[in-house]
């Protein structure tokens, strides 16, 4: 059951931001870049009048379903493996909290600059630790191929570059991307290993 629950929030989540994010898009007076403008700013009362709301609900509805896949991958669990046991809750605990912070980031839009800010910060830190976590956790898993993992390893870098070094608008685009892959990628290991047999190794593989 938490297997498919993840699958269908995880995937869930994601066609939320993409189908109420292009909503707004569609609504946004002038032109919309990543070279020139924050995701956010759909969300702004100011630049997008009549699609902040596509936006921000967006943002919640995606929020609300990354809740429900992060306290999901406990499924990933390897009962005999130690490091596991502790890594893997803790990705659930920061994930969690990620996601209910991109839920408060919309409650309080860029037009609430220190407070949006706030939220917005707390969940490219929560969100790029708890898949950092999740890479950590995943590798002993043999139905986590390597290659997700890589992809998971360069989406915390990306994020991590992101917030320290690089705040600019490019970067904040390619790490959503980025997060909303890895998302994608993990929702459809869990549909996969789903339709193969039960009596899957969960050995770590090459």
């Amino acid at each position: 059951m938490k297997r498919s629950v993840s699958f269908a929030s995880g995937l869930a989540g994601v066609a939320s931001y993409l189908l109420f994010a292009l909503l707004a898009f569609l609504k946004f007076q002038g032109s919309f870049s990543p070279t020139k403008n924050w995701l956010s700013d759909l969300g702004s009362k100011e630049l997008n009048p009549q699609g902040a709301v596509f936006y921000n609900s967006g943002i919640v509805l995606t929020g609300v379903c990354l809740i429900v896949f992060f306290a999901g991958l406990g499924f990933w669990k390897i009962a005999e493996n130690k490091a596991q046991k502790i890594l893997l809750p803790l990705t659930q605990i920061f994930g969690v909290m990620g996601s209910a912070a991109m839920v408060m980031s919309a409650v309080f839009p860029i037009t609430s600059k220190a407070t949006h800010s706030f939220w917005s910060t707390g969940l490219y830190i929560l969100l790029g630790t708890a898949f950092a976590l999740s890479v950590a956790a995943l590798r002993y898993h043999a139905q986590v191929p390597r290659w997700v993992l890589i992809i998971g390893a360069i989406v915390v870098v990306v994020n991590f570059v992101w917030c320290v070094a690089l705040n600019i608008q490019p970067m904040e685009w390619a790490t959503v991307g980025l997060f909303l892959l890895y998302v994608v990628l993990l929702s459809l290991r869990a549909k996969q290993w789903g339709l193969r047999s039960t009596g899957a190794s969960t050995t770590s593989t090459d």
